[in-house]
């Protein structure tokens, strides 16, 4: 059987039980081809319409730790702020961290706003200044 969709990453990976959604946690142990040691986890989105095989970033937030293990659990998926419920991660010191979806899903597309729009400001700008110098 053919590969449908795919993520290129070292990763523990989970499924949302509710949604469209696969979180993916930098794996303990394992090196990536540019010997990185960051730690991330990551939210995709599933879209099966779209014909890309690569899998569109959703959310990213940095992780203290790699993670040993990732489960996503419908906890408090019954509430307006849990409704994508919660990620547990338990990572290399022994510590388990626990995520919510829909706030890290919410910030990463505010954060990609306030991106696009500093960069369309600054290219607005420029634009402006050309004018002013080839009106002189």
């Amino acid at each position: 059987m053919a590969c449908i969709k795919s993520v290129n990453r070292s990763a523990s990976v989970a499924l949302s039980p509710d949604s469209p959604y696969l979180a993916s946690g930098t794996m303990a142990g394992a090196v990536d081809l540019s010997f990185s040691s960051s730690a991330n986890l990551e939210i995709f989105k599933l879209d099966f319409q779209s014909d890309d095989r690569e899998l569109p970033v959703v959310a990213e937030c940095p992780s203290t730790e790699r993670f040993n293990r990732l489960s996503w659990g419908k906890n408090g998926s019954g509430t307006e702020e849990f409704s994508l419920g919660l990620l547990a991660g338990g990572l290399v010191d022994g510590n388990i961290n626990l995520w919510n979806p829909l706030s890290l899903i919410r910030n990463f597309c505010k954060q990609i706003c306030k991106n696009m729009l500093a960069k369309l400001m600054a290219d607005l700008s420029l634009e402006d200044e050309t004018s002013q110098e080839e009106a002189e």
